[in-house]
């Protein structure tokens, strides 16, 4: 696995067991703020590698300066 899905994988996991503790306490705002920020940081870091390195996607791709 690269480093990207592992840490795509141990978010996911984290998110899973903020979603289980929201259930079993029955308070739904249980782990907003975790949720936002691993989601904005993965988000963050797939938009870092794919302007490293767009490959197929640069075609899709508008640069603004």
């Amino acid at each position: 696995m690269t480093q990207l899905q592992v840490r795509l994988a141990e978010a996911a996991s984290t998110l899973d067991k903020i979603e289980s503790t929201r259930a079993e306490s029955r308070n739904p705002s249980f782990g907003e703020n975790t949720e936002r920020l691993l989601i904005a940081r993965e988000i963050a870091e797939l938009e870092r590698n794919i302007l490293e390195d767009p490959g197929d996607l640069e075609r899709f791709l508008v640069r603004l300066r």
